[in-house]
C-alpha cells in the first residue's frame, strides 16, 4: 500500500497520541466514507460539504 505523509499541528499530534488514535486507520475510514458517499451521490449538498470541511479543519488538514 502506498504511504502518504501528513503534517499535524503539535496540539493535534498530542491529541492523537493521548487518545491512542490509529491515524492511518482513521484517515482511511474517513476517505472511504467520502468515496462511498461520492459513489452514491454525485454532489454533496452545502451542509454535507461544510460538515466534512469542518471535520477536516478540526483535524488540521485544512487551514
Amino acid at each position: 500500500m502506498p504511504r502518504k505523509t501528513i503534517s499535524l499541528p503539535e496540539d493535534l499530534a498530542e491529541f492523537v497520541d493521548e487518545n491512542h488514535i490509529n491515524l492511518s486507520r482513521f484517515v482511511q475510514d474517513k476517505l472511504r466514507e467520502l468515496a462511498d458517499s461520492e459513489n452514491q451521490q454525485e454532489e454533496l449538498d452545502d451542509d454535507q460539504a461544510k460538515e466534512i470541511a469542518d471535520k477536516l479543519r478540526q483535524l488540521g488538514y485544512l487551514e
